[in-house]
């Protein structure tokens, strides 16, 4: 019984990083964008666009189309 609540525990833990949201982020105050996992509060931190990514390559590759300098 101990094997498969430490196995049911390490398949909830391996598989929580792949289930995270990705968002692109732009600051306010330095215009630098960047990628995050969670939807920011903060009112200095502007979401760019209203999609969510639901992997960081997504993100990345869409980051180098919104976030030109």
């Amino acid at each position: 019984m101990k094997k498969l609540i430490v196995a049911a525990s390490l398949i909830g833990f391996v598989a929580t990083p792949a289930l995270a949201d990705f968002y692109i982020v732009r600051e306010s105050p330095t215009a630098d964008c960047k990628i995050v996992e969670t939807k920011p509060v903060d009112t200095k931190i502007v979401v760019i666009g209203d999609k969510v990514y639901k992997t960081r390559d997504d993100a990345t590759k869409e980051l180098a189309v919104v976030c030109k300098k």
